[in-house]
């Protein structure tokens, strides 16, 4: 079965461009968990990818960003889903870490977390940044029209850089990933 990666702002949930800091600013997107618990009814392994700087920019704790990922993966399984693993880069972004998006740590680490190989994997996110993790790591990639994914669609279709798939949300993303593996079509990363 597949492993479909999955970023966090603007695909799980509403994208802020103050940063969520607290579980009260979180707020799951239309849809969201109706794909999640549709995942786990499909088989498919879920793991989240997701940069927060907020920790590194001193905006906010690593206890308060575990506990909205605890509050996020509870409200998830509540709803009939199942998020296997969680990462979060908390560097900000002058640290040059290997693990921040778009380098390819974080979802390497993923693949391997969930005993997967890239080809048996999709990276679904909403920016430019995700788009080239996923290249970098060999992963194709689908872009949701959600958070700043309409803004990433022009930017990338500006600058040669083309998603395997652009949907509309989280949902379409599970249709079209469940698609592609049950007609055992392989996507070029």
């Amino acid at each position: 079965m597949p492993g479909v990666l999955l970023d966090r702002d603007g695909v799980i949930n509403q994208h802020r461009h103050d940063y969520v800091t607290s579980w009260e600013e979180f707020r799951f997107l239309p849809r969201a968990l109706a794909a999640l618990a549709a995942m786990r009814q499909a088989g498919f392994r879920v793991a989240v990818v997701t940069n927060q700087s907020a920790v590194g920019r001193g905006l906010m704790a690593r206890e308060a960003l575990d506990h909205i990922h605890l509050q996020m993966l509870d409200q998830c399984r509540n709803a009939g889903g199942a998020i296997d693993a969680v990462f979060a880069c908390v560097h900000a972004p002058w640290d040059a870490c290997a693990c921040r998006k778009p380098r390819p740590g974080m979802i390497i680490d993923a693949i391997t977390s969930l005993r997967e190989r890239p080809e048996t994997c999709v990276l679904v996110g909403d920016s430019a940044t995700d788009l080239r993790a996923a290249r970098t790591a060999g992963v194709p990639f689908v872009l949701v029209r959600t958070g700043q994914g309409e803004e990433t669609l022009a930017h990338v279709r500006r600058n040669g850089l083309r998603p395997d798939r652009v949907v509309d949300d989280l949902w379409d993303a599970f249709l079209a990933v469940r698609q592609w593996f049950a007609d055992g079509e392989r996507l070029a990363a």
